[in-house]
């Protein structure tokens, strides 16, 4: 097909790009939030998380880039502090999807340096205990009630937190109510099982004189497209795509054919021999887009999308 004019690719990739990342995040328009989470508790709970990684108690670093053969699920939910004192937490789920928790931690804050036990109940059964002297933030784990909470793809969970032998005002040394700066917060890392085999292939970029299959590099910025406020991180999406043609001499050539059957398909061309169809300029290796962003329930999600940068073209 001939190539666009440059303001109407522009238009058309920009469609594309937004139909892409809202049908891989199973969303039927762009999330309006309501209830936006003040930015300072944000930078806390990243900056909290950023230093986990770097730590030395031999924990595996939670917010971190998915396998290349799995899709990465990775979720900040801040609580919201019901009257009853209870801390809730809302999911989005996906109907039949096969998740797997790796790890799931609550995030609480004590405010003065007290010597205090906490316990942390879900529906009259414990799920932890800690003891908690320094000032400073503390985790619990909750791999398994996280796990139980998606396998009945519940959509909140909440937590009651009770201090063990402690004075009345122990729980009030705890930094829970909404809107705080040391806002409660829970980090969920989980898999979506997605294995497939990855070829490295090699390709050519176009430019302005090129006719044969080749990968053409389109950037689209968020912030052009008004979608910033709820995507934090990256900044754009790199909408590669292939375009060109595929004559026989260079469809059955190593590296270009996308598979063993292309260059078998085009020997035979080669040599003559009749055949219906003809190779196509289509995308032979991609690479996942990792997106930090809100949901509506204005938890803060990062998930590794897998297929969505073209990075090699080949004939087919």
């Amino acid at each position: 097909m001939p190539s666009l004019e440059p303001s109407a690719e522009k238009a058309f990739l920009i469609k594309v790009a937004k139909q892409q990342i809202l049908e891989k995040l199973q969303l039927s328009e762009r999330p309006n939030i309501t209830h936006p989470i003040s930015r300072v508790a944000v930078a806390n709970a990243l900056r909290r998380l950023d230093m986990s990684k770097s730590g030395t108690d031999g924990r595996t670093p939670i917010w971190e880039n998915a396998e290349s053969d799995e899709q990465g699920y990775e979720i900040i939910s801040f609580a919201e502090t019901e009257s009853s004192g209870k801390l809730k937490f809302q999911f989005s789920h996906t109907k039949g999807q096969n998740m797997q928790i790796h790890q799931a931690q609550l995030w609480l804050h004590l405010k003065t340096h007290q010597n205090i036990t906490l316990q942390v109940y879900q529906e009259g059964h414990q799920l932890g205990e800690q003891q908690m002297e320094t000032k400073g933030w503390h985790t619990f784990s909750l791999t398994s009630a996280m796990q139980s909470l998606f396998e009945r793809e519940e959509k909140a969970l909440y937590l009651e937190l009770q201090c063990k032998d402690c004075h009345p005002r122990g729980i009030s040394s705890l930094t829970t109510h909404t809107g705080s700066a040391h806002q409660p917060f829970l980090v969920v890392k989980a898999k979506i099982r997605d294995p497939g085999h990855r070829v490295t292939k090699r390709s050519l970029n176009c430019d302005q004189n090129s006719s044969v299959c080749c990968r053409k590099d389109y950037y689209v910025s968020f912030r052009d497209i008004g979608w910033n406020d709820w995507i934090f991180k990256p900044d754009g999406y790199q909408i590669n795509y292939c375009m060109g043609e595929c004559p026989v001499h260079l469809a059955g050539a190593p590296g270009m054919a996308a598979s063993f059957h292309t260059t078998v398909f085009n020997l035979v061309k080669a040599n003559n021999i009749q055949t219906a169809g003809r190779s196509c300029c289509v995308p032979t290796q991609r690479r996942a887009l990792s997106l930090l962003y809100f949901d509506p329930n204005s938890n803060l999600n990062k998930k590794e999308i897998p297929d969505m940068v073209v990075d090699a073209c080949g004939c087919s």
